[in-house]
């Protein structure tokens, strides 16, 4: 029997972790089971998601235990701006599970505002410009300290442009940089918080 997989799309808002999900998810790692928080409180509130939060939060606690309890493989989205997710990973990797990462970078801040400003002006949800730039270079450190060492594999891509180009790999033998110009970039968004 082989090990239930837990795979993460992380990034900083508006990186298109979702869009990335759905069309990535399914095709390539065969993955039927994702869990969007968004995309809940959307669904019990598509006129006003912000006022389902909490209750979209609680759901996808439960649906995210109910994949762990059955051991069927899932994935998840997140900006990684907190470290809330640390616990659940290191709890997966205890019980023999794979945990991937795909996190998707965008190369400034203020892209990350602009593809928010974007996404809301096309009916999306919106999230203060405050929010996005606290959580921007928090979302890059947490993703180099914390959560690419604890992962299985991590695969970090630059979603600037049109066509993704991968900066970073990284699994239980280290990192290997594929891209030292966007790798140089990546560290310096974080060196400026």
């Amino acid at each position: 029997m082989s090990r239930p997989v837990c795979t993460i799309i992380a990034g900083p808002n508006g990186a298109g972790k979702t869009t990335f999900a759905l069309t990535w998810l399914p095709a390539v790692a065969h993955c039927r089971n994702f869990v969007n928080a968004d995309l809940i409180a959307a669904g019990l509130s598509p006129l006003s998601p912000e006022k389902e939060w909490l209750a979209a939060s609680r759901l996808f606690l439960r649906e995210t235990y109910h994949y762990i309890q059955r051991r069927e493989d899932f994935a998840f989205e997140t900006t990684l701006a907190g470290k809330t997710y640390l616990r659940l990973i290191r709890e997966l990797l205890a019980d023999d599970w794979q945990v991937n990462l795909y996190y998707l970078w965008l190369s400034s801040v203020e892209m990350s505002i602009a593809r928010v400003t974007e996404r809301v002006a096309h009916g999306g949800h919106s999230i203060p410009r405050e929010s996005i730039i606290r959580r921007y270079p928090r979302s890059i450190a947490n993703l180099l300290n914390y959560y690419a060492p604890l992962c299985t594999s991590t695969v970090c891509v630059d979603n600037s442009g049109p066509v993704p180009e991968v900066i970073f790999l990284q699994d239980a033998t280290g990192r290997v940089v594929e891209n030292q110009e966007l790798y140089s970039a990546l560290l310096n968004e974080v060196q400026h918080d």
